[in-house]
C-alpha cells in the first residue's frame, strides 16, 4: 500500500470546498480556501477507532481522500493526473473543542480511510455518512467549488506533493458531531463502504 502511518508524509485537509456547505456556514466569497495539515498517524484503517481523550468532542466528516503517486512540484491542472495514483473513502474528523487553538487536527486516528480506487471521472462520486443507521451527510463531487486536479497543481505550487501523500478533498454540508461508541458509515458507490466505531482511550 502506497498510503499509511509508516509512508504517508502528510495529510492536507482542504475546504469548505462544497457549495452547500458554504451556504449552510453563511460563507459567500467562493474563493475563500482554507488549507490545514494533519499528521500520518491520523490515518488508520481498522474497525475501532481509539481517540484521545483529551481530544473531547469530535466531528465526523465524509470525504473523497486523493492519494499521491508520485512527487510532484509545480505541475499543471493537466499534469496533476498523472500525479494521483488514486482515491478513497476518509472521515476527515475534527476536534470540535479546540477550533482556535491549533489542535483541532492534530490527534491520533482522526482520519479512518478506505481502500484505494481508481476512478474514470473523480467528479462523479456520491459521498453519504451515516451515524447509527441514519443519514446525516449527501453529497456530490460534482458540487465542489474546487476539483481534485485542481486541488492537486494548487497544492503542488505551496509544497512538495510526494507519493504516499492524502489530500481530503472537501466535505459535503451538514458534518456531524458524534458521540464515543456511535457506529459511523461512510457510503459511496463508487468509493465503497468504510465504517468504524470511536472509542475514547481510557
Amino acid at each position: 500500500m502506497i498510503y499509511g502511518r509508516d509512508v504517508t508524509r502528510k495529510v492536507i485537509c482542504i475546504g469548505p470546498n462544497f457549495r452547500a456547505f458554504r451556504e449552510e456556514k453563511g460563507i459567500t466569497n467562493d474563493g475563500e480556501l482554507s488549507l490545514s495539515l494533519k499528521s500520518p498517524e491520523s490515518l488508520t484503517f481498522g474497525d475501532t477507532v481509539r481517540v484521545s481523550r483529551e481530544m473531547g468532542a469530535f466531528i465526523c466528516e465524509v470525504e473523497m481522500a486523493v492519494i499521491i503517486g508520485r512527487d510532484a512540484k509545480n505541475v499543471s491542472e493537466d499534469e496533476a493526473a498523472s500525479v494521483i495514483a488514486g482515491y478513497a473513502i476518509a472521515n476527515d474528523m475534527t476536534a470540535a473543542d479546540h477550533f482556535g487553538d491549533g489542535r483541532l487536527k492534530m490527534y491520533d486516528e482522526m482520519t479512518p480511510i478506505g481502500p484505494m480506487v481508481e476512478l474514470r471521472d473523480p467528479s462523479d462520486v456520491e459521498l453519504e455518512l451515516w451515524v447509527n443507521g441514519q443519514r446525516i451527510q449527501q453529497g456530490h463531487t460534482s458540487e465542489m467549488l474546487f476539483a481534485p486536479l485542481w486541488q492537486v497543481a494548487h497544492l503542488s505550487r505551496i509544497m512538495t506533493l510526494r507519493r504516499g501523500d492524502v489530500i481530503l478533498s472537501g466535505t459535503p454540508a451538514n458534518p456531524q458531531v458524534c458521540q464515543p461508541g456511535d457506529r459511523i458509515e461512510l457510503r459511496s458507490p463508487q468509493l465503497g463502504t468504510l465504517s468504524h466505531t470511536v472509542v475514547v482511550e481510557p
